[in-house]
């Protein structure tokens, strides 16, 4: 049975999902001043689009917590903190992370066609054939944007180590989220370690038992509430980029999502705050 404060954090996570409609169906404009031509920024275009999968990821979330798998409900919880270091890394450093953003991405992609065309040619020839004059002239406006980036940037373009999440936290200054939070989620609920198997196994005098539900070792983090948290903060971030997404009451839910985490943690710790350092209250 979910407890009071699940049940309060729980509606404001879909309180925020309801005041963020505008993602549902908002046509990202060509331009800022089409008078001026002043196009809209790309990195900015990537950010609404992070804050719209986190939408989901929390639905997905809440979706598997409703039906008690809190464990199997840490995967999209550790999305929404991966996208919202993504999206925060690309706010600290526009036009820089964006054009890092786009060459490690695009590499990645080459990687992906260049294996399927070695291990897989004649699939890899079949889908080549199959692509249609749409996804062929994107597919030429994405190389034309390539070649433009190189021209202008050339070698001097630095790469982040392939998508290196702990150096990107650090750059949007999301270390402590990243160490606290984003290593636990990743231990338990994503990689195949030994502490994801060992979660459902208890000792007995005959050997261990492979238990059907998560036992003790498992800390079962607050699904509704840091959900809550991780997407108030991602809308925060678009809309403070892109006034028009701003729903309406986002600010008063986030000041009611803060009050109700720093009560939790009252709870727990009395003297939290004299124990957390003092980076801790800048963060998310």
């Amino acid at each position: 049975m979910a407890e009071p404060d699940d049940i309060e954090a729980r509606e404001l996570g879909l309180e925020l999902i309801d005041a963020s409609r505008i993602y549902e169906g908002y046509l990202i404009p060509r331009y800022v001043d089409r008078k001026k031509q002043e196009r809209f920024p790309p990195y900015r275009r990537a950010i609404i689009g992070l804050a719209a999968r986190q939408r989901r990821f929390l639905r997905a979330a809440y979706t598997l917590a409703d039906a008690g798998m809190v464990l199997e409900a840490v995967g999209p919880l550790r999305s929404m903190l991966e996208y919202l270091i993504c999206q925060n890394w690309l706010a600290a450093d526009p036009d820089r992370n964006w054009k890092v953003w786009m060459k490690d991405d695009h590499g990645a992609r080459d990687v992906w066609r260049e294996r399927s065309q070695k291990n897989t040619p004649k699939l890899y020839a079949a889908a080549v054939d199959a692509i249609t004059p749409e996804q062929l002239k994107e597919a030429e406006a994405v190389a034309a944007g390539r070649a433009k980036l190189e021209t202008a940037c050339g070698a001097k373009l630095p790469t982040d180590a392939h998508k290196n999440v702990e150096l990107r936290a650090a750059q949007a200054g999301m270390t402590l989220l990243y160490d606290g939070v984003y290593r636990y989620m990743s231990n338990v609920g994503v990689h195949p370690s030994m502490l994801a198997t060992e979660l459902l196994m208890e000792q007995r005098s005959t050997g261990l038992m492979l238990c059907s539900e998560p036992t003790t070792q498992f800390v079962a983090l607050p699904v509704y509430l840091q959900g809550a948290s991780f997407l108030y903060e991602a809308l925060q971030g678009s809309a403070e980029l892109t006034p028009e997404l701003r729903g309406r009451g986002l600010a008063a839910l986030g000041v009611k999502i803060r009050a109700m985490a720093e009560a939790r943690m009252e709870a727990k710790v009395a003297n939290w705050r004299d124990l957390a350092p003092g980076q801790a209250f800048e963060q998310p």
